[in-house]
């Protein structure tokens, strides 16, 4: 049988269809075949959804109209750091009781209680990270040229410098603080790095490290280490499959008392994400000003849109290189394959993104709100450029990194298929 024909005209509204080898056909009119027309199934559910896109589209029509601003001293902000020391205070409050019931009721049920609330501390214990867990880290002896821009771009932002880079498989980057020092360290995503353009890669530094000027609570010490509590309170709170060896009323009780509590420790975790995740959509906007007085509002705004047309090219330019056995160079096919995008499937890409439900509970704005958001800022030379040399050195300096995160990509999806 033949290859079934693709339409020319689109069949909602009859318009030219956008054909482009190798690629999904769809209408520039309607954008049948690039948007997906979200359904809700409930009336309750659809007045949610409307709610929170009435949200997001509020929060973007403040900052277009006025420059975005760090997060202040709202009353969200000061319930979610109260809320946060109060789990805070559970945990220690927890071992406190320990102590004091096998002190003051000393006898074998006592101690199993105390025992079990100490372990039960332990494991919701806040966690710091260490450096000690990434052995690929790179510091400023490994790569000095990667430093130096960064200490440029810290500088510009006035943020604190970089103690160690982490590289990583992930078509993203990320900034965060580990240990009781805080050390700062940037996690830079080699697959999105590899094909931005010299500028947009100094807009990528500039949103990461703005994370550490930005006032984003959620990257605090105090209200970032809470979240994770709740959740790892509740993944050990989760009901678990029945036990068909324990009794059944045994089992029954057992599980009603997991579902309970989990059920608390969820609306907790809930109350906490609803009251820092507007402030962090806000901090996002921030950060997108700060990369544009860094590398240019354009060049912020490019490096917004390649995070949105080049992640497909990417899956599959690392299925293909898994398909060919590593006969080609990943990074080189990478870069080919996003050269020879056609605009139209470009476009498509950038409308697919933009026609998803807003949704208030994201963690980042919708990036065409971002990208329009830039669109309002006046156009302004770079206060940092980043050259060709500079450019070359840094990837002479990660050049182990690339080697590594290839291998490691081409393994993560061979295994994913086993």
């Amino acid at each position: 049988m033949g290859r079934a024909r693709t339409p020319d005209r689109c069949p909602d509204c009859s318009a030219p269809l956008s054909v482009a080898e190798g690629f999904p056909a769809w209408c520039a009119h309607c954008d049948w075949g690039a948007v997906t027309v979200q359904a809700s199934h409930s009336p309750a559910r659809g007045f949610l959804a409307r709610r929170s896109t009435r949200m997001v589209e509020k929060l973007y029509e403040e900052v277009s109209r006025s420059p975005a601003h760090r997060p202040g001293w709202d009353p969200a902000r000061v319930a979610s750091y109260t809320l946060a020391i109060c789990v805070h205070t559970s945990t220690v409050a927890l071992v406190a009781f320990a102590l004091w019931l096998m002190i003051a009721v000393p006898n074998p049920v006592t101690v199993v209680v105390a025992v079990s609330a100490v372990l039960v501390a332990w494991a919701i214990r806040p966690r710091f990270g260490s450096l000690r867990t990434a052995p690929h880290a790179r510091y400023r002896e490994d790569a000095p040229v990667l430093f130096a821009l960064l200490d440029r771009v810290a500088g510009e932002l006035g943020s604190k410098p970089v103690h160690a880079v982490v590289a990583s498989g992930a078509y993203n980057a990320a900034y965060t603080t580990v240990g009781w020092r805080r050390r700062r360290v940037l996690i830079l995503g080699l697959p999105l790095w590899d094909v931005l353009p010299p500028q947009q890669k100094v807009a990528l530094l500039g949103h990461e490290l703005a994370h550490g000027v930005n006032g984003d609570s959620r990257h605090g010490m105090i209200v970032g280490t809470s979240l994770s509590t709740l959740g790892r309170l509740y993944q050990l709170w989760r009901p678990s499959p029945r036990d068909h060896r324990l009794n059944y009323f045994i089992d029954l009780f057992a599980r009603l008392f997991q579902i309970l509590l989990s059920a608390a420790v969820a609306a907790v975790l809930l109350l906490q994400n609803i009251l820092t995740l507007r402030a962090g959509q806000r901090a996002e906007y921030v950060a997108d000003a700060l990369a544009a007085r860094l590398a240019s509002p354009s060049h912020a705004a490019g490096l917004l849109d390649t995070l949105v047309i080049a992640e497909a090219t990417h899956v599959h330019t690392v299925q293909q290189h898994m398909l060919n056995d590593r006969r080609s160079d990943y990074w080189g096919d990478l870069r080919t394959a996003l050269a020879a995008l056609p605009e139209s499937e470009r476009e498509r890409r950038r409308r697919a993104a933009a026609g998803q439900r807003l949704r208030v509970d994201e963690s980042h704005p919708p990036t065409h709100l971002r990208i329009a958001a830039l669109s309002t800022h006046s156009a302004r030379p770079p206060a940092v450029r980043m050259t060709p040399a500079e450019e070359a050195a840094i990837r002479a300096e990660l050049s182990a990194d690339y080697v590594r995160i290839a291998h490691d990509l081409i393994d993560t999806a061979r295994a994913s298929l086993a």
